[in-house]
């Protein structure tokens, strides 16, 4: 049974330690993991339609809460994605929720510079899920889709085993940039035990 995660649920100095999670792994090309997916996985980690309009097919009430969202350091292998130089951006880490289960933990990472001007709409997104803003733009473009896998010894699993009852097992995300009117964010979906993308 997945608790329900959230600030209530933790210390305030707890707070502190944990977040932001992150999404370090080894990132690769899906063909390169194909071997050990199942069919069904393989395709919710490549499929490059919408995430959130495919969640909502499985769910009476689809959410989002946000576990944080601010300017937060980067890491190396984030700055290399967007191509920055500053080891700083604007974070958000949120769980997509379907009928109060979380199924997704998301990260986006976006330069400060796409979250300035005209474009501060991300920056304020609250519960509305980052995905419908992103594919409603007819100008978006995006990229490869890299995928990875969370072992047991990761810093994201070590935090949502403490709302997970069942036993552990190694979670599999994906990632790709995105370029909004000419800004790029990077989004990274790690598919949580209770996601269909497992069954």
């Amino acid at each position: 049974m997945l608790h329900d995660f959230n600030s209530s649920s933790l210390g305030e100095a707890e707070l502190n330690l944990v977040y932001p999670l992150g999404c370090d792994s080894a990132w690769l090309w899906p063909s390169i993991l194909k071997a050990e997916l199942s069919e069904n996985l393989y395709d919710w980690l490549t499929n490059t339609g919408s995430l959130t309009a495919r969640l909502k097919q499985y769910c009476q009430a689809f959410t989002v809460q946000v576990l944080i969202e601010g300017n937060y350091p980067l890491s190396a292998d984030e700055q290399a994605q967007l191509n920055l130089i500053e080891s700083q951006g604007f974070v958000r880490e949120v769980l997509l929720k379907l009928d109060g289960i979380p199924w997704v933990f998301a990260r986006s990472v976006m330069p400060l510079s796409t979250v300035s001007g005209a474009d501060n709409a991300l920056a304020n997104l609250g519960c509305k899920p980052l995905g419908a803003v992103l594919f409603s733009q007819p100008d978006m473009q995006r990229s490869s889709i890299e995928v990875a896998k969370f072992e047991q010894n990761s810093p994201l699993q070590h935090v949502m085993q403490r709302f997970n009852d069942g036993d552990p097992m190694t979670l599999f995300g994906r990632r790709s940039c995105f370029l909004l009117s000419n800004k790029s964010l990077l989004v990274s979906e790690v598919f949580l035990p209770a996601a269909n993308a497992y069954k």
